[in-house]
């Protein structure tokens, strides 16, 4: 393509008497193009000269010295007919998989078009299916309304994926994103997975951040969102979000497929918060850590929203008084390990539930385990990953105490706290029942104590029996011990007789 550089040299280098045919072989381009420039130049200088009225003057002038116009390139009559009928065939049967299948990636592009045309036994080049493939897809292109919105009416509901370092990994994050339109306010929290769970701890966390609920919530087509297309355009939201919704008092929308325009508005708060927040800093201690940092600059964000959240503040919904329970319930057969298995993760019961039924309320960050009856038997933090165990030293004091051999090279003993850890290793490898009744009978600040005064020097035997002192025992110890170095314990013996 000839630029506006060339086109001035190809002029300047005519003027200078040089021939069409050394002007191509200096500039590397083709006779045909430089004759072209040649005579366009020329017949536009001889109206130029020829012209007397000043604004024709200068339109002549101005296509003279102004960027050469590609023209556009022709097209043969060859799109029309079966060729016409098959392509507008295969364009619909796209259409119709996106009402079945919903928001998808498979997506019709041009060159598949001609692919499948060519496989067919169409004759037709790749040029002329782009060309017909994007007037059609021009044609069916929307204006866009400006929006306005009432305070409290509307927020907008998305998913994005930021990439950080936690602790020197490489760790992708969801960043579920709500905004309320009228005031710019926006809201971000950041999850390891987009589950149900995670979902409504998010909308639960903006509800209580922001002091209430909007009237609309828009959310995408997530799928824990709808549940699945209807024929017609028609969705079945998840029976979930639709109790969620009754709950906090919300109407639920969603846009229409591939339509992100319609809820743009938390596209673009998305966008900034990825920009603001994490261009510069993106290493972390932990996910808690990466929360807190972005709960801070948040703050900072919508200082400039300030005043109009104030006032949608005030026109929002009421919380309810109780937070909604967003666990899901899980029904578990406890293994001859004394295992449940959530989540491909397993997690310890006590060990007197073995061949048992019991049931987990799990929430985005921990486990609760109920009875039959009720009544709450274990609670684990929630595990991340895969195929790993969370196992609490005490639910196996049974076992132990039948199998003392089998503690040592446990993982109930690994897993469990560095103060029993240190406490077994350093005073009761031999003496795994005493050890296992002190955990059992003991909690976990009593325990440190007895480490620490063990440390010290004292006797295990003493301090268990060691009644509390008194100050009258306290200050006839200290005086026992000095008359002692003065070899007058006996007389310290016959003060403590008489009193």
């Amino acid at each position: 393509m000839v630029t506006l550089l060339m086109k001035n040299e190809i002029i300047a280098l005519h003027r200078q008497g040089k021939s069409n045919r050394e002007i191509s072989r200096r500039l590397g381009i083709s006779r045909n193009t430089t004759n072209k420039y040649v005579k366009e130049a020329n017949d536009l200088l001889k109206q130029i000269e020829k012209e007397t009225d000043e604004s024709k003057i200068f339109l002549l002038q101005n296509e003279l010295v102004s960027r050469p116009i590609r023209k556009g390139v022709s097209i043969r009559k060859v799109f029309s007919g079966d060729l016409k009928q098959r392509f507008y065939e295969l364009i619909k049967l796209d259409e119709e998989r996106d009402l079945k299948l919903g928001p998808n990636k498979q997506k019709l592009t041009a060159s598949l078009l001609h692919r499948t045309l060519i496989s067919e036994g169409y004759k037709v080049g790749i040029t002329t299916i782009q060309i017909e493939y994007n007037k059609y897809k021009n044609r069916n292109k929307e204006a866009f309304i400006k929006q306005e919105y009432d305070p409290g009416f509307r927020a907008e509901y998305d998913f994005h994926e930021i990439k950080v370092i936690e602790g020197g990994k490489l760790k992708k994050r969801y960043q579920a994103t709500i905004t309320l339109p009228f005031s710019n306010y926006v809201f971000a929290k950041h999850y390891d997975n987009q589950r149900k769970e995670n979902f409504l701890d998010s909308l639960i966390s903006f509800f209580e951040t922001v002091g209430g609920v909007p009237k609309t919530i828009v959310f995408d087509n997530m799928r824990n969102v709808v549940r699945k297309f209807i024929y017609g355009g028609k969705k079945e939201y998840t029976e979930d979000l639709l109790k969620f919704s009754n709950y906090y008092g919300f109407k639920i929308q969603t846009t229409n497929p591939r339509r992100g325009n319609e809820k743009g508005h938390v596209e673009q708060g998305g966008k900034v918060i990825r920009k603001e927040l994490f261009t510069f800093n993106y290493e972390f201690n932990n996910l808690d850590d990466l929360r807190e940092y972005t709960k801070l600059e948040l703050l900072k964000l919508n200082e400039k929203a300030e005043e109009k959240s104030n006032i949608e503040k005030i026109h929002l919904s009421k919380l309810p008084q109780v937070r909604y329970e967003i666990g899901t319930l899980v029904t578990s057969r406890v293994n001859s390990e004394s295992l449940i298995q959530i989540d491909s993760n397993s997690y310890s019961v006590p060990d007197s539930y073995v061949g048992k039924s019991v049931y987990s309320n799990v929430y985005n960050d921990h486990i609760n385990v109920y009875n039959d009856k009720h009544e709450p038997i274990a609670s684990h933090k929630k595990i991340e990953g895969k195929g790993e165990h969370s196992i609490d030293i005490l639910h196996y004091t049974s076992t132990f105490s039948k199998k003392p051999g089998a503690l040592l090279n446990s993982v109930a003993l690994k897993q469990a706290p560095k103060v029993y850890q240190t406490l077994f290793h350093k005073y009761f490898t031999t003496k795994v029942k005493e050890f296992i009744t002190l955990i059992k009978e003991k909690d976990i600040y009593e325990i440190t104590e007895i480490l620490k005064k063990l440390e010290n020097g004292k006797k295990y035997q003493t301090i268990l029996s060691k009644k509390e002192e008194t100050i009258e025992d306290k200050s006839l110890n200290q005086l026992n011990e000095i008359s002692n170095l003065y070899n007058q314990g006996e007389l310290i013996q016959w003060m403590k007789l008489k009193s």
